[in-house]
């Protein structure tokens, strides 16, 4: 699918296509181009509907206008730690093509310099205090979905994006909004399979929705953390932690009953990644990790509070953790001598 030199109905000309790195995730269902307007870059998302039978496209075309809609939700909001929506329409592909394949649906959202994963590249001399900045920012901007009633469900390091020094999520195509029923909520897994937290691994569905939406972001928070620190994917490395018998595709009981195996692989786990971990905030990152990725999702992000105090503001204190620990990084320790 071609839209290089088209214009959209509000004036942007269509560039060339992004192109990605290999290990770039996400992008299945879309074409992505840079456009300007009036000497402004910025990013264009299109739904790429050549790829898809023709049967699938009205359920591709409910989940592309279901993320418009948040993403326009999230303009009209002032959601400032979100990235922006400049324009959402159709621009004509081809003018001689069937009707349902005439059009394309596309999104138009400011230019970010990238993601942060060149930015923590853990081979690359990266402070720590920076590290913590976009814990913090990150933790700032799922609060800011969460009081809209707004879960992200695909939080990953591709997902969050650097605008200088200031960050924003990005990617809301999987996200779900309270009270409004989104294409793929039926789906065990919404966002990316590697970062699925644990009880979506076994098929453990909390009814609730702010267990089973809400904790999502809470899971990917406490994954965020470890990759900054190791640029390891936390749930498959605990997975891989686990006997045979407890991992997902072969365990054959109840999730309550694997619970404890996960626990105990998860500190194994951290035992290992924790190397890596700066040492004067290594037990603080563990108990955090162990918080924000229970594989519990009824205790998740929870310790020290009182359990049945679960709401929209779920990760209001580590806001205020995340600084404090930005602070202490940008000071340098005392040296202690004899």
């Amino acid at each position: 699918m071609d839209l290089k030199g088209k214009t959209t109905p509000a004036g942007w000309l269509i560039g060339d296509q992004v192109s990605f790195a290999a290990d770039h995730t996400g992008g299945y269902f879309s074409d992505c181009y840079y456009v300007e307007k009036d000497g402004r870059k910025a990013f264009l998302k299109a739904l790429d509907i050549l790829k898809f039978d023709i049967s699938q496209i009205g359920w591709l075309l409910g989940a592309f206008n279901y993320e418009a809609e948040l993403a326009k939700l999230c303009r009209d909001k002032r959601l400032v730690r979100i990235a922006q929506v400049f324009e959402s329409d159709n621009v004509e592909r081809d003018p001689n093509a069937a009707p349902l394949l005439r059009n394309v649906p596309f999104l138009i959202f400011e230019l970010a310099d990238g993601d942060i994963r060149d930015s923590v590249d853990v081979s690359k001399n990266v402070t720590d205090q920076w590290r913590f900045q976009i814990l913090h920012q990150t933790t700032l901007a799922l609060l800011q979905l969460h009081k809209e009633k707004i879960a992200h469900q695909d939080l990953k390091p591709s997902n969050v994006l650097r605008f200088d020094d200031r960050l924003k999520l990005g990617d809301l195509g999987r996200s779900s909004l309270r009270g409004k029923v989104a294409p793929h909520d039926g789906e065990a897994i919404a966002g990316a399979l590697n970062y699925a937290p644990f009880e979506q691994r076994y098929g453990y569905l909390r009814p609730d929705w702010l267990e089973r939406r809400l904790s999502v972001d809470v899971f990917h928070l406490g994954c965020l953390v470890v990759f900054n620190f190791t640029n390891i994917c936390f749930p498959d490395f605990v997975i891989g932690k686990l006997a045979d018998a407890h991992k997902p595709n072969v365990w054959g009981d109840s999730y309550e009953q694997v619970i404890d195996h996960i626990k105990a692989a998860m500190v194994d786990a951290l035992a290992e990644l924790s190397n890596d971990f700066p040492e004067r905030f290594r037990a603080e990152l563990i108990d955090i990790v162990l918080d924000l990725c229970h594989p519990d999702p009824t205790v998740r992000g929870r310790a020290g509070t009182d359990k049945s105090s679960a709401g929209p503001l779920w990760l209001e204190r580590y806001v205020a953790k995340f600084d404090i620990l930005r602070k202490k990084a940008g000071i340098r320790p005392v040296l202690q001598h004899a």
